[in-house]
């Protein structure tokens, strides 16, 4: 395989092949379309009703993004029609700009071309980043921030600092994320100028933009705070307990997640396959510590201050807030295997990842398009059997969804009510028998579920069961409830 692999050839024209089926498995999420889910609706939402410069105070619907991704997007949307495809179009083009920067940044850390070939394959068919190719979320725009600040510092070194720092402080307002990564590579580039005692000037110009873009930042952080605040409960078992009791599981379901789609063809060995992957990591992580020091700090250094931050309650480590961790996994597991794809057997080695991974990356790929969030059909299904003077009953997870596909749809009610969300069972089942026994009620159930709130689907069945007709929509996706009259 080295030999082959020496032909450009042949090797660009692997490489090729990769980069094109990266590109058709997010193309394919993107054209197919899903619907809007809770958090996409409620950001598409904010951004419809809201002007310019309120995207950079606090949104509804426990909603928080980095403001210039709302920025432009509304800019988007602006310019041609509301929809889908639009809102979700800056995720999914900088998902294709991932492909090659990601090639990029392997050769770097990488020093055979069959590593960097099986390390871009991992990449090109890991699930997680096909997903949120096509999410309305900033999700894609984490992982540009890791690969291209990489690559910029590598590039640039220590010249032009003052430029590289101001890319630094202006993609924070991108992603969230990138903060974490530039203090990370701020921090071991403060090492790297203490020991060598040199390029302090050049430090001190790169950190510069980043100290001045502190004070917007905390005033926006300071907006939303409330915001940040509640999401803080939702990401709570993200946290590092301070006894480390929960740090396994944690790390377990983070491998598990981050090396997605072999996920699904190991889920009998749910210890044994996350074991394996970080040792091979670890493995990866001592050989390259023993090639470049620096590199092995630069690369690892996001890594342990999320860990870091997590510890500390600041951020968590969960599945897809940590997404861009995703190319220092693949990097190091590719680097544990560097020695042996120079083997003449290196190509069994790659042909035996590309056997394994037909089967989950096809599965997923189907799976992606299946997810419990399918409110489009459910308003479809609304429209379709809705009568005047029927009553709509939302709980809180399902008003966006309803704004957004109500205007979509052309899809109007004479009475919509809304419920707060309530951690009482009895007085739940309470409010609804309180209610006029001559009206039709349809009530909407998201997927999305809050920690210590009610599951209020086991009561509406039970309420609906013992009143008339009783329809239920949908099952075990978006929930769709009617209890009144014979519908025809």
């Amino acid at each position: 395989m080295k030999d082959i692999l020496k032909n450009n050839r042949v090797y660009f024209a692997l490489l090729g092949l990769v980069f094109l089926l990266g590109l058709i498995l997010r193309f394919d999420m993107y054209i197919f379309n899903r619907s809007f889910w809770f958090d996409e609706a409620a950001l598409a939402i904010n951004i419809l009703n809201n002007g310019f410069f309120d995207l950079f105070g606090e949104l509804k619907y426990y909603q928080s993004a980095p403001p210039l991704f709302l920025f432009e997007t509304k800019i988007l949307v602006s310019l041609f029609k509301s929809s889908e495809r639009v809102f979700r179009f800056i995720p999914f083009l900088t998902s294709l700009f991932l492909l090659p920067l990601f090639y990029l940044f392997s050769k770097y850390f990488l020093s055979s071309r069959a590593a960097r070939l099986l390390g871009s394959f991992l990449f090109a068919i890991n699930t997680n980043l096909i997903f949120y190719s096509g999410e309305f979320k900033p999700y894609a725009l984490d992982v540009f921030a890791l690969l291209s600040f990489v690559l910029l510092i590598f590039m640039f070194k220590f010249k032009r600092p003052l430029l590289l720092g101001v890319i630094f402080a202006l993609f924070s307002w991108y992603s969230y994320a990138s903060g974490i990564i530039s203090f990370s590579f701020a921090i071991v580039l403060f090492f790297y100028v203490l020991k060598n005692k040199k390029h302090k000037k050049d430090y001190f110009l790169f950190l510069l933009p980043q100290i001045v873009n502190l004070v917007p930042l905390a005033l926006h952080f300071g907006a939303i705070e409330n915001t940040r605040a509640f999401m803080s409960k939702i990401w709570a078992w993200g946290y590092i307990q301070p006894d480390f009791s929960n740090f396994l599981t944690l790390f377990t379901e983070n491998i598990f997640y981050i090396f997605h789609p072999y996920k699904i063809i190991f889920k009998p060995l749910p210890v044994l396959l996350p074991l394996f992957l970080g040792i091979m990591c670890i493995l990866g992580g001592i050989f390259l510590f023993r090639g470049s020091k620096i590199k092995f700090f630069l690369i690892t250094s996001p890594f342990f201050m999320t860990l870091f931050l997590s510890y500390f309650g600041l951020y968590p480590f969960y599945d897809r807030l940590s997404l861009y961790l995703t190319p220092i996994y693949i990097i190091l597991f590719v680097k544990s295997f560097e020695f042996l794809l120079k083997k003449p057997f290196g190509s069994v080695i790659l042909l035996l990842f590309l056997l394994i991974s037909i089967y989950p990356t096809i599965n997923s790929q189907k799976h992606m398009k299946n997810l419990p969030a399918q409110d489009l059909a459910v308003f479809l299904k609304l429209k379709e059997n809705y009568k005047k003077g029927d009553v709509i009953i939302l709980d809180e997870t399902s008003i966006p969804q309803y704004i957004y596909y109500s205007k979509r749809t052309g899809f109007s009610a004479d009475r919509v009510l809304s419920e707060k969300m309530t951690k009482d069972s009895t007085k739940y089942l309470f409010y609804l028998n309180t209610l006029d026994k001559n009206k039709n009620y349809w009530f909407v159930r998201s997927s999305v579920k809050f920690p210590d709130v009610l599951e209020t689907r086991e009561i509406i069945e039970f309420f609906g069961r013992e009143r008339g007709e009783f329809k239920h929509y949908n099952k075990g996706k978006t929930d769709l409830y009617y209890v009144g009259k014979k519908l025809h």
